[in-house]
């Protein structure tokens, strides 16, 4: 699949990043400052903070910074809001009003995940800066928790980037035994229906077993993840993310829409570690070069959500059309997919 990719511009993702945080929504084009802030945001964000930053020595020619101090300061401040959001038990607050208070006593399962997945991140590309030392003192008291979660998505985002053998083991193991308990031969899944960022279940399952050396994983990763591709690539090739709007539960009809960026995004990362552990099989870098594309408009409307003059993604796919709003989670989706897709192909397309 030939693809032409425009030049990644970062202007609307600096209009969203504050002292405090990214924000979390914006009403059309303004930020929606009564939403505040998301840990969830300000862990893609960190991640997208420490991919610019290794990045920007070698300034390729697919990224644009037009501030040099842009992913210094992306890092910092969410980075920060990660450490002012942990708790003395060492999980995190989630949620932040725009004078920087509270929302919530603890955050979700799967914003936890999130935060450490990031600063796993943060430590693999910087090992030793201050930002690891940073990222470690989070990490240690965060850690007894891991397998107190019995959220999948969760436990998928804590298997990511987690090298230490007997944490991934049990927690990888967890989401296969999940998988063969749910899984009949015309439903290949873990949970008898499909949600949001389905992918990353797959894609965890697939990097522990890499890591781990187990084929029988990998073989569990590869069939979830071609049971996924049929299910959410249209006939005619392109893209179609399962609807916020009734999801897809076992035996019924899946639902076409609202598809969110966030869903393209997690496909694109998914099949391209695909690619790469089952030797470049080249049908699992044709699904993440199509779900790469539904941001630039090879879509069920035919419309691209990404606008390069501007660098904000639409919030998704409605039935009429596009959600004209373009908060956080939507750029920073785009933007950790784009920047897999940069860092696996180096754009030799």
């Amino acid at each position: 699949m030939s693809m032409q990719l425009p030049t990644v511009n970062l202007h609307h993702l600096d209009r969203l990043l504050t002292p405090l945080g990214i924000w979390q929504h914006t009403h059309y084009g303004e930020p929606w400052i009564e939403h505040g802030f998301s840990i969830d945001d300000q862990a893609r964000g960190l991640i997208v903070g420490a991919w610019l930053h290794w990045f920007q020595p070698h300034q390729p020619a697919w990224l644009e910074i037009h501030d040099p101090q842009l992913p210094t300061r992306l890092i910092e401040v969410c980075l920060r809001y990660i450490e002012e959001a942990q708790l003395p038990s060492g999980r995190f607050h989630n949620f932040r009003d725009a004078e920087g208070g509270w929302r919530d006593e603890v955050g979700s399962d799967d914003s936890f995940g999130r935060t450490i997945w990031s600063l796993y991140t943060l430590k693999k590309l910087f090992p030793q800066s201050e930002w690891a030392s940073r990222a470690d003192a989070l990490l240690r008291p965060a850690r007894k928790h891991f397998y107190q979660i019995g959220a999948f998505r969760a436990v998928a985002f804590l298997c990511l980037e987690e090298e230490e053998p007997e944490r991934l083991r049990r927690l990888g193991g967890y989401l296969v035994e999940q998988y063969r308990i749910t899984r009949e031969p015309d439903w290949r899944w873990f949970e008898p229906y499909l949600t949001y960022e389905n992918p990353r279940l797959p894609q965890a399952v697939l990097l522990a077993g890499a890591r781990l050396q187990q084929p029988d994983w990998l073989k569990v990763a590869r069939e979830a993840l071609l049971f996924l591709a049929e299910t959410t690539f249209a006939p005619t090739g392109y893209f179609s993310a399962i609807g916020t709007e009734g999801w897809y539960f076992r035996g019924r009809s899946r639902a076409l829409f609202d598809q969110q960026p966030v869903c393209a995004g997690a496909t694109v990362e998914a099949f391209l570690d695909a690619w790469q552990v089952f030797d470049r099989y080249e049908p699992f870098r044709e699904y993440a070069a199509r779900a790469l594309m539904w941001y630039h408009g090879d879509n069920i409307h035919q419309l691209p959500l990404y606008d390069p003059a501007t660098g904000i993604v639409y919030d998704g796919l409605t039935p009429l059309g596009l959600n004209l709003n373009r908060g956080a989670e939507s750029v920073l989706s785009y933007l950790m997919a784009r920047i897999k897709w940069e860092v696996y192909t180096g754009m030799r397309d």
